[in-house]
């Protein structure tokens, strides 16, 4: 058989299975993406019901200038992109690779999957975004110390299987409670503030920066050896040195550090890099 036959076969496959959705067929899909709230499941069943109609090699959803790949495969040459909305409110762009360019019934049907995607996918967005909140430290927007727990179970966990090293660094900011006491709260939080942009500027993309609570935050560096744990410290330091607010109210920063060993656990991890932050901060108010 020649390659023009089978193209024409793979075409004629491609043209009998498309046809347009029935109400009751819209409803089911339309059930089978109701109540999903995670986004990855969500768009792992519209692509399976969907390729039941048209073939996908690769799908992108670009939301809020980042890129999720939905469906990972080859690029092609055949690409197009979709916007999707949801009563007015725009959820993104869905961009289409495909092993044949897209005729009009295709382009069709694909605007009517949308259409069954757009509430369901409006619903995950949102619980997402409130998800996120609930992690996030509202004077900061560093995690905050949910997230902390979380992450650093989910750290040890996978350390525990391919240890790549794993480092918990703990700050805790010198003369902070002067700086409330003298110049009020609304100050003091301008200096939190600050201070938390420094450090997540001292820390790579790998890395996470979280405020526990008050004036101590937290550091998980993965992949880490000790020497990075040093480079954050110092890139610290330096950053605060050349900060005009931090300094001009005389802020530093006590540290310590715990290097995961076989066995820890969140606990074990958090109290030996919190004492080593304590005999840190000790040492620095003896006299010389």
């Amino acid at each position: 058989m020649s390659t023009r036959q089978l193209e024409q076969l793979k075409q004629t496959a491609i043209q009998s299975r498309r046809v347009p959705l029935a109400a009751d067929q819209r409803l089911i899909v339309l059930q089978k993406l109701q109540g999903r709230l995670e986004i990855d499941s969500l768009f792992e069943v519209f692509c399976r019901e969907l390729e039941k109609q048209i073939d996908i090699s690769r799908l992108i959803w670009e939301h809020n200038e980042i890129s999720h790949i939905v469906r990972r495969g080859g690029s092609t040459d055949y690409r197009q992109t979709f916007s999707i909305k949801f009563a007015q409110s725009p959820l993104g762009m869905l961009q289409y690779c495909t092993p044949y360019k897209l005729d009009t019934d295709e382009i069709s049907l694909i605007h009517t999957y949308h259409r069954l995607l757009a509430g369901p996918l409006s619903n995950a967005i949102e619980y997402n975004r409130v998800r996120n909140l609930a992690l996030l430290d509202n004077l900061t927007g560093l995690n905050n110390r949910t997230s902390f727990e979380q992450d650093i179970r989910q750290s040890i966990a996978l350390t525990e299987r391919q240890d790549h090293g794993l480092i918990l660094m703990i700050f805790d900011m010198d003369n902070f409670k002067q700086v409330n006491d003298t110049y009020g709260h609304l100050d003091g939080d301008k200096v939190l503030r600050r201070f938390a942009l420094l450090l997540k500027q001292a820390i790579r993309a790998s890395d996470r920066c979280y405020r526990l609570g008050g004036d101590e935050f937290a550091v998980l560096l993965t992949p880490a050896t000790r020497e990075s744990a040093q480079l954050v410290n110092e890139r610290l330091k330096a950053l605060i040195s050349k900060d005009a607010l931090l300094t001009s109210h005389n802020i530093s920063s006590s540290v310590g550090c715990s290097i995961y060993q076989q066995g820890d656990n969140s606990t074990s991890m958090f109290e030996r890099a919190d004492r080593g932050m304590y005999r840190h901060k000790n040492s620095r108010r003896r006299p010389a």
